[in-house]
This record gives structure tokens, sequence and C-alpha cells, in this order.
């Protein structure tokens, strides 16, 4: 799976990525919107945001946050008709290894997943770090995966 991890530093690059998510997030799964984009929505904010592409056209997005243990990866996406093709894990991998490239190697990534999407997580090797709770009127659960990567 050859896909583009893209870091959206600039307003153009964000747009994109929030119209990927305004797809999944608002039109397909009803999330309103004044829940799914917030405050973290901007270039030079707290999150970093990355656009995700394939063969030039955006296929997905998040965005992740640095926290005291790690990465918080959070609003991540890929458009429906481009999914179970793994361009999800393949993008995982790229941002795990963006991060390790960075210096942050010996880190945890960390998320609230969909509960229904926690299969895929643990296929990728995450691991359940909560009971179910509601968030946005959807069952989550926090997950975490242990990143050990040495990059020289």
């Amino acid at each position: 799976m050859k896909i583009e991890l893209i870091p959206a530093m600039d307003t153009t690059r964000l747009s994109e990525c929030l119209k990927v998510r305004n797809a999944v997030f608002t039109q397909e799964r009803k999330v309103p919107v004044e829940i799914e984009v917030d405050e973290q929505d901007i270039p030079d904010g707290d999150c970093e945001h990355f656009l995700i592409k394939q063969d030039g056209e955006p296929v997905g997005a998040c965005r992740c946050m640095h926290t005291e243990s790690g990465i918080r990866l959070q609003r991540f996406c890929v458009l429906k008709e481009c999914r179970g093709q793994g361009m999800g894990k393949a993008a995982l991998v790229k941002l795990e290894e963006y991060y390790s490239r960075r210096g942050q190697s010996g880190f945890k990534m960390e998320l609230d997943s969909k509960f229904e999407a926690c299969g895929f997580y643990e296929a990728c090797g995450y691991h359940r770090e909560s009971e179910v709770f509601m968030e946005a009127g959807v069952p989550h659960v926090k997950m975490g995966k242990e990143i050990k990567w040495k990059v020289n």
C-alpha cells in the first residue's frame, strides 16, 4: 500500500484535512460539526494535522497532540470508499515512523477509539486501556501502543 502522510502546516492543507473529516464524521457518522471541529483545528495550534493521500488524492486525515507520555491520536479517519484496503494501517505505521524519526522513540501512541473500530486498532498492535465510555453519544474505549523503535 503506497500512501503519503503529509503534514498540514498551512491553511490550504488543513482545509483538505477538514474536508475529509467533514465527510467522515459530520456527513457519514452524523457527529455535530460544533463537536467535530474545535479550537485545535488551526495551523499553528497545539495539534499537528496530517493529510493522508493515495495517488495524489486525499483519502484520510488525522491530528496528533503531544502529551507527557507521547502522542495522542485524534480525529483519525479514512473515507468510506477507501476503507478495507490497508490505508488506515499504512497511515498508522507512517505516523509511528514520523514521530520516531523526530526523536520520539520509546513513546506511547494513545487514542479514544470508537468501540466499533477496536478490532482495527488491535490488529495494528494497540491495546484496550479502559472500559467502554460515551463520547459525543458514541461508545468509545481508550487504547494505546508502546512504540519502541530506535532510529539512528
